[in-house]
């Protein structure tokens, strides 16, 4: 179950679990903060008058919920002032969060930890640095997250665990390039100039001469701009040669 330090904040949006209904008001653990519990009013359910509140929740429901109110460990919550859409995005949120912890509790066994002192040492130092568990391990794919504060070897078991089993988001740059030679064997030349992009696992397609387009996929997107260019720039031969990034 995904844990969180401490307390809600005043309008932070919570998963919670419907335990107990009144007549006027239902009382709600926050699954990601363990021990908290907090309590709508039936007149923060639903919209417009309710005669039974059981027509609107169930106990043993699962709810997102808005933090309203924070008095020590007693949490006012509204259900009716969370939208379909911050509902959804939450439960995305959270379902992608449980499935950091997988990976957090594969560190864990990697490292001879327990996922108890995996939070303690690092998955609760990812929250407070990335947002959340999952933004920490995706980031570590592309970037070093010892900068952040991660202790070098969690990063390095962390990124390890990232590389295998989240899918990475690919991004393609594309550039009109401009080869020009007037020389008899200028054919010769252009394909050599093409070849060496082609063998760098860049695709090649003639649009109009002396017009080609080339395009590169990456899931580096900052790196991948950054090959991207240099190896256009890098292109030379007994031709005139000019690009222009496509975006």
């Amino acid at each position: 179950m995904v844990k969180k330090r401490g307390l809600p904040s005043l309008g932070e949006l919570v998963i919670c679990k419907v335990e107990k209904l009144n007549p006027h008001s239902a009382f709600l653990s926050l699954v990601e903060y363990q021990g908290i519990e907090g309590m709508v009013h039936i007149s923060e359910i639903s919209s417009g008058w309710i005669r039974d509140i059981r027509d609107h929740i169930k106990a043993g429901q699962t709810v997102v919920a808005k933090v309203m109110a924070v008095d020590g460990r007693n949490v006012g919550l509204s259900i009716k002032r969370v939208d379909e859409s911050q509902m959804n995005n939450k439960t995305r949120e959270y379902n992608l969060e449980l499935k950091a912890e997988k990976l957090l509790e594969i560190v864990a066994k990697k490292m001879g930890k327990t996922l108890e002192s995996a939070y303690e040492e690092v998955g609760y130092l990812l929250q407070d640095k990335f947002g959340s568990m999952h933004e920490g391990f995706k980031r570590s794919i592309t970037h070093s997250i010892v900068d952040k504060g991660i202790p070098q070897e969690w990063a390095v078991a962390i990124k390890e665990v990232a590389e295998k089993n989240i899918e990475q988001k690919e991004f393609e740059f594309r550039a009109k390039l401009m080869i020009k030679t007037f020389k008899p064997d200028g054919i010769s030349t252009i394909k050599s100039l093409l070849g060496e992009l082609e063998k760098k696992g860049y695709d090649v397609r003639y649009i109009a001469a002396p017009e080609y387009l080339v395009k590169y996929k990456t899931k580096n997107a900052k790196l991948g701009r950054k090959n991207f260019t240099s190896a256009l720039e890098k292109l030379s031969g007994d031709a005139q040669i000019s690009f222009e990034i496509v975006e």
